[in-house]
């Protein structure tokens, strides 16, 4: 099954622990005026940032998460609109102020995909355009999450989450086990697969820009065991 068909119905409370809030305050005078946020997931970080007073775009390359983040910017009363589109071929209609990926959407483009992905981003940014994104570290992806497995266990679910690291990318399997009625459950399974993206390869492919990097997660300098690295890449005039 592809990835988020079945993560996206409880996406949101898996990743309860992410510090959205955190993260906006950190970097909310980067992004001013019109953004566009890629690999939007359920739409948390697009509608705060709309709820802030930015025109915001949402673009997912999952249909399932696009229903999900919808059916919350009305609760929300706020206006977005949701594109559904594979952010390595991303493609705007206008240029815009900023452009976000929040929680690891980068870490989901492949190596030799990188540069296009950065050059297209740059091409869809006004000048001084800010950039910013994060993607979990080579230190988590091969010592924490890589060969080892996770587990939650919910009244309604059951999740088991397995990792197997590749030479440049850690797979993921995850088996959900829903509630349907009484002890009957139903089984669903769905791969990701994340890539490997150090620092300096991405400082590296960042070349139009000015960069400052930080820990993802002390909004802090970066250390050796950081486990998020956090990108605010500004892209430089024309001369």
């Amino acid at each position: 099954m592809s990835a988020y068909s079945i993560l996206a119905k409880y996406y949101d409370r898996l990743m309860g622990d992410f510090d959205y809030k955190g993260y906006l305050k950190f970097v909310e005078n980067d992004l001013k005026g019109e953004g566009v946020d890629l690999a939007c997931g359920s739409g948390e970080m697009t509608i705060a940032l709309a709820k802030d007073g930015r025109k915001m775009t949402g673009i997912d390359i999952s249909d399932e998460m696009l229903n999900v983040a919808t059916v919350k910017a009305k609760k929300e009363g706020v206006d977005v609109k949701w594109i559904r589109q594979d952010v390595s071929m991303l493609e705007l209609s206008h240029k815009v102020d900023f452009i976000t990926c929040v929680c690891d959407g980068v870490n989901y483009i492949e190596k030799s995909q990188l540069k296009d992905f950065f050059d297209r981003v740059k091409g869809y940014l006004k000048d001084d355009g800010k950039f910013v994104f994060d993607v979990s570290s080579k230190y988590k992806l091969t010592q924490i999450l890589a060969d080892n497995l996770f587990c939650e266990d919910y009244d309604d679910v059951t999740y088991i989450w397995s990792n197997t690291l590749g030479e440049d990318y850690v797979d993921m399997d995850l088996d959900f086990f829903e509630k349907i009625q009484g002890d009957t459950y139903k089984r669903i399974g769905e791969s990701h697969r994340q890539y490997i993206h150090t620092q300096k390869d991405v400082e590296e492919l960042l070349s139009d820009f000015d960069v400052k990097v930080y820990d993802g997660e002390t909004y802090s300098s970066v250390k050796p065991k950081s486990k998020r690295l956090l990108f605010v890449a500004t892209k430089r005039n024309k001369e």
